[in-house]
Formats: structure tokens, C-alpha cells, sequence
């Protein structure tokens, strides 16, 4: 590696990944690399696999082939509350905030995952 030169880390790899309900293929073959700092879309006509995609990443798909790799670790078949626990999350085109909630405390509620104790402890 020359001077000045970046090491390009990858931070999220998906490798040949098909998915298929019953007859219908949603994804075939799919591949992706996202490096550290990039910005990395998914884009494509409705019913074009982006949401199955999403949901393979997330743990709520498996797929029949392929592999996500997340930070040199495999995590196709982890469940979905240990794939978020590691890092990984998503958010829905349908937003629902709580209009008597501030912003940062509408934020601050997707934060719940690392939450170490339970409803008695945080009381007293």
C-alpha cells in the first residue's frame, strides 16, 4: 500500500444472494461491497427485490443462497435481534413519530435495543 493511500475497509458484503418465494425469485446472484464511509443506495422499480434485500441484511429473510458478511463476520443466519444488536438496523418509508415527544427524544426510542436493564431497575 503506497503513502497517503486509505485502506478501503468494507464494512458490509453481501455475496451471491438468491431468494425466492415459492416460484418467484426476488433476488438471484445478488453481490454488493460497502466500504467504511461510503454512501451505498439500493434503487430500483417497485418489485425489484430492494425491500427483500433489506430484509435478508436484517435477519427477517433467509436466503436460500448467499451470504451476508458484516465487519469479517457471517451474520446470514443470525436472528434478527442479534443482527441489530451488532450494529445493524433499518428504517421504514412510513414514519410514525409521537407528536408530544421532542425529536431527539423520538430518536432516542430506536435506542431501546441497548437497554441493559428492565422496567423495575430503571424505576428504582
Amino acid at each position: 500500500m503506497g503513502e497517503g493511500r486509505i485502506k478501503e475497509e468494507v464494512v458490509l458484503k453481501g455475496e451471491a444472494i438468491t431468494l425466492s418465494f415459492g416460484g418467484i425469485t426476488a433476488l438471484w446472484g445478488v453481490s454488493f461491497i460497502v466500504k467504511r464511509g461510503e454512501i451505498f443506495s439500493i434503487i430500483g422499480p417497485n418489485g425489484a427485490g430492494k425491500s427483500s434485500l433489506y430484509n435478508v441484511i436484517n435477519g427477517f429473510y433467509r436466503p436460500q443462497k448467499g451470504q451476508i458478511i458484516f465487519k469479517d463476520r457471517e451474520i446470514t443466519r443470525l436472528k434478527p435481534y442479534e443482527i441489530a444488536r451488532i450494529g445493524i438496523a433499518r428504517s421504514f418509508q412510513n414514519i410514525e413519530l409521537f407528536k408530544h415527544m421532542s425529536v431527539l427524544e423520538n430518536l432516542m426510542l430506536g435506542r431501546h435495543i441497548h437497554i441493559r436493564y428492565g422496567l423495575l431497575k430503571s424505576l428504582f
